[in-house]
């Protein structure tokens, strides 16, 4: 049981931190006032021990999620760390959708071209593909940074649209 516990508890990490990487603005914005490892608390840990509270015996669980955390507990915490120190100082980041636009080398903002370009990014500077070092974290950082404020945009843009009607 403990083994199979183990393995829900990689898979929903895997799947919460999926949904981290491609909201981490919007969750800094929530969650800064609890600082990295309030978070890590917080959206993480918690938030998956629920979950896992109607399926396994809390024995289960302690002994399944200590593992896991010490085995793959500090990548977690570098992925936080890595993306909050992007989010803490805006000025060195500024937000210009030009500057997203040119990053992603378009001459007018499409969804599906963006979509588009922003995978053929990440499938080039993927950590996994090029090497984990801390340049490669932080470009795609970078790449998400940007996605994240040319779909915002166009979020925003499709929701004045509506409301215009």
């Amino acid at each position: 049981m403990s083994s199979f516990c183990k393995k829900v508890i990689e898979y929903m990490y895997e799947n919460r931190l999926n949904q981290f990487i491609s909201s981490f603005y919007e969750l800094y914005q929530k969650y800064s006032h609890l600082g990295e490892e309030g978070f890590l608390r917080e959206w993480f840990h918690r938030s998956i021990i629920r979950d896992l509270v109607y399926y396994f015996p809390p024995s289960a669980i302690v002994t399944s999620f200590e593992e896991f955390r010490s085995s793959r507990g500090h990548l977690l915490s570098v992925y936080v760390k890595t993306y909050w120190s992007f989010c803490k100082n805006p000025k060195k980041h500024p937000v210009k959708i030009e500057e997203a636009m040119k990053f992603f080398g378009l001459e007018e903002l499409n969804e599906k071209k963006l979509k588009v370009n922003y995978r053929r990014l990440v499938r080039q500077h993927h950590p996994d593909r090029v090497g984990r070092s801390r340049s490669a974290h932080m470009t795609m950082v970078k790449i998400n940074y940007y996605y994240q404020i040319l779909r915002r945009y166009l979020s925003d843009r499709r929701d004045e649209a509506v409301q215009v009607r």
